[in-house]
């Protein structure tokens, strides 16, 4: 499941991920993203994305997902990681890892997304 919330206020997208992501799951929630960010100035955003333990049906579907919130130009991209879940379980090439840890600051509580 992924689920999205817009803050307004705090200028903020919060993207939550758990359970079992079928590849239909995440093309209805690009589908959806895409909707909802329409028209938004998504560099005046900063994405905080939590996710609980998860699995894919096919693990290109977050790579593809990811992309997109990279190409939609958010300037600061957070994920809430404190036990280092997704370092240990992505599969990534030295190239795209250090893309990944360029544009991605990995934080212990969706508070420290300042």
């Amino acid at each position: 499941m992924i689920d999205m919330r817009i803050s307004e206020a705090e200028k903020k997208v919060y993207i939550d991920v758990s359970g079992y992501i079928t590849s239909k799951d995440a093309r209805d929630f690009l589908a959806k993203y895409k909707q909802k960010a329409k028209g938004m100035r998504t560099t005046q955003y900063k994405l905080v994305v939590e996710p609980s333990i998860f699995r894919c049906e096919n693990d290109d579907d977050i790579r593809t997902v990811c992309m997109t919130f990279f190409k939609h130009g958010y300037k600061k991209i957070y994920i809430v990681d404190p036990n280092n879940y997704i370092m240990n379980t992505l599969e990534l090439g030295s190239m795209e890892k250090k893309i990944f840890q360029k544009s991605v600051k990995m934080i212990n509580t969706k508070e420290d997304a300042r």
